[in-house]
């Protein structure tokens, strides 16, 4: 079967079980606490990306299992956050955070931009 397709089956099938098992967390301590561990280097205020290193994280983050995976022992340049350096409920606070972040207008739906 196509990686792709096992993939966006896991994906799709992780979604269903979201709301079940993502931890409950506070979105404003989350973005006190983004700040402090300072993703936003990487990641940007909102999760719109550094650019220089780290992805797009906001907003439709992973899916709670996958973030967490990617914090705790992260492929690529990130540095690993373990339990010590950063609790189980801080982070859970962290994914409710960039999880709260919306998506900004459509370029046609900004009034300067509509001539466009």
């Amino acid at each position: 079967m196509n990686k792709t397709i096992i993939a966006a089956t896991a994906l799709l099938l992780s979604a269903g079980s979201y709301a079940q098992n993502t931890p409950a967390g506070s979105a404003e301590r989350g973005q006190k606490i983004y700040m402090h561990q300072m993703c936003y280097n990487c990641h940007g205020t909102i999760g719109q990306n550094g650019g220089v290193t780290g992805p797009k994280i906001a907003p439709n983050p992973f899916p709670w299992v996958a973030f967490a995976q990617q914090v705790r022992k992260p492929r690529g340049e990130m540095p690993p956050f373990s339990e010590k350096t950063l609790p189980d409920q801080d982070l859970a606070d962290i994914y409710a955070y960039v999880a709260s972040i919306k998506s900004g207008p459509a370029a046609k739906d900004i009034p300067l931009l509509s001539g466009f």
